[in-house]
């Protein structure tokens, strides 16, 4: 009976996942939710790996109204950031030659990408203000960085080979759509929590 209960709490688990990939993608269409989406994911598949079974759907509507407020301004304030290092890479793109754009480039997208990578899951576990919580992402992600540079490695790994591969649109959008994001969550919520045990716990679930 033991591998049977082990093959149907898989099976029930990645159910679980695919259920709220799926939420998250459906909750990320307007863009400015995408902050808060990404939170409630975190925080409802933290709760999952965690063994605390319970209603999906509910649980995630309940964390995604939750963190709603500081998700939306944190991610209000984000947004300007990556629209100027959208453009920013076009401009370099076209530009390798100039060295003090080259140097400020990599400084300005290691900064945001160290505050992205430690944004989330800090405020899935921890309570904090919007300013605040961007200043403690940065520290959190630079003071641990072995850790950081592991989480950022594998969870763009999957991002890369998309753009690798666009002849594989299909298969690639499929996957996103209904596993990746949280597949890369999973990861994110094992190493983050690593992370997290050198705090005082504030955990909000």
């Amino acid at each position: 009976m033991k591998p049977d209960n082990k093959f149907f709490s898989f099976m029930s688990m990645l159910g679980d996942i695919i259920l709220l990939n799926v939420l998250f993608v459906i909750t990320s269409l307007p863009v400015v939710t995408i902050g808060v989406s990404l939170t409630a994911l975190y925080a409802s598949i933290k709760k999952r790996i965690r063994g605390r079974e319970s209603y999906v759907i509910k649980d995630y509507f309940s964390l995604w109204k939750e963190n709603a407020r500081n998700g939306l301004i944190t991610w209000v304030i984000l947004l300007p950031f990556l629209a100027a290092m959208v453009l920013f890479t076009s401009y370099i793109a076209g530009h390798l030659e100039n060295l003090a754009a080259l140097c400020v480039y990599f400084l300005f997208f290691l900064i945001l990408l160290l505050i992205l990578t430690c944004l989330f899951p800090l405020q899935a576990t921890f309570v904090n203000r919007p300013l605040l919580l961007l200043r403690n992402s940065l520290l959190t992600a630079f003071g641990h960085l072995p850790y950081t540079l592991a989480l950022i490695f594998l969870t763009s790994l999957p991002v890369c080979v998309t753009l690798c591969f666009p002849r594989a649109f299909y298969f690639t959008a499929a996957y996103w759509l209904l596993l990746g994001f949280s597949a890369n969550t999973v990861v994110s919520v094992q190493i983050t929590e690593r992370i997290f045990r050198h705090y005082i716990p504030q955990d909000k679930n």
